[in-house]
């Protein structure tokens, strides 16, 4: 490690060295030079075409000055971009100086031909009008020669043809006629004298303006690119030289750590092979349930030790449980001494300062005291982790050879050590948690039973009591009228017989809540419960309080017992009549409605679907914000005499069948309370037209149970407690049921073990029932495949809502199945 770690800072010393000497061995001017002598030939090219059109425009060629201000600009342009990748440079400053002076004489020129041009142009009209046939010919004769004379400065300025044109000029007031045109005359002779004032200068700067070329400046600035660029070159030619010298010596090293490598490789591949070693112990305790963690520890020792080439490998738990895993290779006896010997040595690793400890005998490696121990048994070798749980130590995972030292390559690897040692304690974790975890929720149900107990029986009390009203009712109307009315008499004697069953079977709801609440499968006709409760209630009521019922659920049935059902009614409309005025009407409404979507209640929210909804709306004195805030809270009332248990038992009954409550209410503007319960789905003519359904479940008692709840669903139930019998049944008839019902937890097997194999016999949807604490991943469901899942205890709202939607998408698409 330390040469490698050597070889590696030497390279890169070279490799950085190498760089800089491949920067410096560019000359890197070339390219400068190419850019630089390109934008001075622009530059020539530029003025030597300015040059030219200010020629053009000197002797009357050129007429506009747009192509002497573009050759221009094209010479600043050339002049920046020199600039701009020269900057500072003496050279290129001095170049600009000379392009400004030539702009400054061009602009001179410019002005001063202008001024010529004009005048000539000028002198030429006024000598056409001297020219007509009116004017004397003595006069005419003298303005035509002079006329002359101007148009040949053009191409001839000389001072003679100068002197000529100015005695001409000083002569032309004494022609004959002259006198006649005097103001004609004296703008021909202003103009005359202005032009040959002007000329002379524009002359001047004509052919001062090649002698002021920028070439000089050009040519000094390119033989100073030319030396640096040679100079440059030369210095490039010295580092390359030295460069091909370092990459010898990096061929060196790099010949050199290849022979290193080659080495590192084996031992990398000897590393990642235990790696996968590594992943296969974490995925063999991730595979298993927590409580079948004892069961795989002595799995996993032997994948690791096999892994790590050892002669033995074992976990010494210290938790208080005493507990040892051991694990041999085949052939070999346990270590000396099991397990009393590696016991004792739990004090000296408890001491040890890191939690990995690897001991070589022959090295004199490791803690001393260890050492000793370790080498009275006959071991050469050894390694341990320490198990923790927190900060606490909960277990020592250990592995020895009595037969030769660690192999170089776990030597560079030892963390791998650590990783096997988390796995092994978050497995012990998870199991502890898990048991923990079962601990906890059996205290809760234990508290929530107790609660229920006690909310229940409340509850119970207050219904019963209802009911007995009703009853003591029906049996003072008959009293009265038994001596001069029997008919009537026997008419609430009848009643009070019914009232008297109502209170029975709220008795036995208290048997049936200690048998675990059977009456959740039950079922009950919307219409019938809800004519039957506002009867009750009209015979009970003293009062003048009206009950008017319209509408109908159109023979719907919902989830619960009928008693249950018209507990809820009763508690609706009874606090609808005590919150209205004497006399008022209270309104009783049965609908049966179509959720096309999900929906947002006051108190709950509704799938898509069907439901029976039961509003009770009153004219009273209706409820504030707070009131409504705390109306489903138990033992809430707003009555001296209530007890704040009938709408609490109402809401928990709803809720349990999957309903919601919608309330709306305002002070001095009455309440509306509406109920809504799910529809359960009914098969018209026995329960077989439900579809066929095969129950693989742990124990037949269970399975039974199954049977029943899905009986009074309106299915056809066959259950089994044996997986291989129900497999037997699907070979000889795959299209026999509809759908399967799979308990998680089999006898002998996994239920998902089994829907994977029923799936490759029948092509039928497999629903998967799990227990409150069951987690299954779910890409695990989606490779049996599964197509739903329900949780225990089944409601049976919620339960035939899964199988109906399942028959329903698997129906239409039922074809033969494979056989296996």
């Amino acid at each position: 490690m330390r040469l490698t770690l050597q070889a590696v800072t030497l390279g890169a010393l070279l490799a950085a060295l190498l760089t800089w000497l491949l920067i410096n061995g560019s000359g890197g001017m070339e390219a400068a030079y190419v850019a630089t002598q390109r934008t001075v030939d622009a530059l020539a090219l530029a003025e030597s075409r300015m040059q030219h059109d200010v020629l053009r425009a000197r002797t009357g060629l050129l007429r506009n000055y747009d192509p002497i201000v573009a050759h221009l600009r094209e010479m600043h342009k050339a002049v920046a971009d020199l600039q701009a990748s020269n900057a500072g440079d003496a050279d290129v400053r001095v170049l600009a100086e000379a392009v400004d002076r030539e702009a400054e004489m061009v602009e001179r020129f410019k002005t001063g031909n202008a001024l010529v041009q004009n005048s000539i142009a000028y002198f030429d009209s006024l000598s056409d009008r001297l020219s007509e046939s009116d004017i004397a010919p003595g006069l005419a004769r003298a303005v035509a020669a002079l006329q002359i004379r101007v148009s040949e400065l053009v191409r001839d300025s000389t001072p003679a043809r100068l002197a000529d044109i100015r005695s001409r000029l000083e002569t032309l007031h004494a022609a004959d006629g002259a006198a006649a045109r005097a103001g004609d005359v004296d703008a021909i002779v202003l103009h005359g004298r202005q032009l040959l004032e002007l000329l002379p200068h524009v002359d001047a700067v004509t052919r001062s303006l090649p002698a002021s070329s920028s070439e000089a400046a050009r040519e000094a600035l390119l033989d100073a690119r030319r030396g640096l660029r040679d100079r440059r070159q030369a210095r490039a030619d010295g580092f390359r030289l030295a460069l091909y010298a370092v990459a010898l010596a990096l061929l060196a090293l790099v010949v050199r750590v290849g022979l290193l490598m080659r080495a590192g490789t084996r031992i990398l591949r000897r590393t990642v092979a235990f790696q996968t070693v590594v992943a296969r112990a974490a995925n063999r305790f991730l595979a298993s349930q927590p409580d079948e963690t004892a069961t795989r520890i002595v799995d996993v020792l032997a994948i690791v030790g096999e892994g790590l080439d050892t002669d033995h490998g074992y976990v010494l738990m210290l938790d208080g449980t005493g507990a040892v895993y051991l694990w041999n290779r085949p052939g070999l006896a346990p270590p000396s001494g099991w397990p009393v010997a590696q016991q004792a040595l739990v004090h000296d690793v408890a001491a040890a300062a890191s939690d990995l400890i690897f001991v070589e005998v022959a090295d004199e490696t490791g803690p001393p005291a260890l050492r000793r121990s370790l080498a009275a048994r006959g071991v050469v070798s050894w390694a341990c982790a320490r198990l923790r749980r927190g900060e606490r130590i909960v277990g020592l995972l250990c592995f020895e050879r009595t037969t030769s030292g660690l192999p170089p390559w776990l030597r560079h690897s030892r963390g791998l050590l650590q990783v096997v040692a988390d796995s092994f304690a978050a497995a012990l974790e998870r199991q502890h948690v898990w048991a923990e975890r079962r601990e906890i929720e059996a205290a809760l149900r234990r508290a929530q039973r107790l609660e229920a107990i006690g909310t229940f029986a409340s509850g119970v009390a207050h219904n019963i009591n209802n009911v007995l009203n009703v009853m003591l009712g029906h049996a003072e109307i008959a009293g009265d009228a038994l001596p001069s009315h029997p008919g009537r008499a026997a008419e609430h004697v009848g009643l009070l017989v019914q009232a008297g069953g109502r209170a029975r079977e709220i008795a036995g709801q208290i048997l049936d809540f200690g048998r675990r609440g059977r009456s959740a499968q039950c079922t009950s006709a919307a219409d019938a419960v809800l004519h039957e409760t506002v009867a009750q209630i009209r015979a009970s009521t003293a009062g003048p309080a009206t009950i008017e019922l319209s509408g109908t659920a159109e023979g719907a049935r919902v989830g619960g017992e009928p008693a249950q059902l018209q507990q809820v009614v009763h508690n609706l409309i009874r606090n609808a009549v005590q919150a209205s005025e004497p006399g008022a009407a209270v309104d009783v409404r049965l609908d049966r409605v179509a959720l096309p979507g999900p929906g947002a209640l006051t108190h709950g929210t509704l799938r898509p679907g069907n439901y029976v909804r039961i509003r009770v709306s009153d004219t009273g004195r209706g409820m504030d914000e707070a009131t409504l805030a705390r109306i489903f809270e138990p033992f809430f009332t707003t009555r001296p005499a209530g007890t704040g248990l009938g709408l609490a038992t109402a809401y928990e009954f709803v809720q349990e069948h999957d309903g919601a409550f919608d309330v709306r209410s305002a002070p001095g503007r009455g309440s509306a309370f509406a109920v809504w319960l799910p529809v359960i789905p009914q098969v018209e003519g026995g329960a077989a037209a439900g579809g066929t359904v095969m129950l693989v479940g742990r124990t037949p008692g269970s399975v039974q149970d199954d049977e029943e709840t899905l009986a009074a669903l309106g299915y056809e139930p066959v259950g089994y407690a044996d997986p291989e019998a129900a497999l037997a049944v699907l070979r000889r008839d795959p299209q026999r049921f509809d759908l399967l019902i799979v308990e998680n937890r089999l006898a002998d097997s996994s239920g998902l073990a089994f829907a994977h194999r029923a799936a490759a016999i029948c092509v039928r949807p497999i629903v998967l029932s799990l227990s409150a604490t069951d987690a299954v991943q779910p890409e695990v469901l989606a490779a049996v495949p599964i197509a739903d899942i329900v949780r225990r205890p089944w409601r049976s709202n919620a339960l035939a809502l899964t199988l109906q939607g399942q028959l329903a998408s698997a129906r239409p698409a039922r074809g033969p199945a494979a056989v296996s």
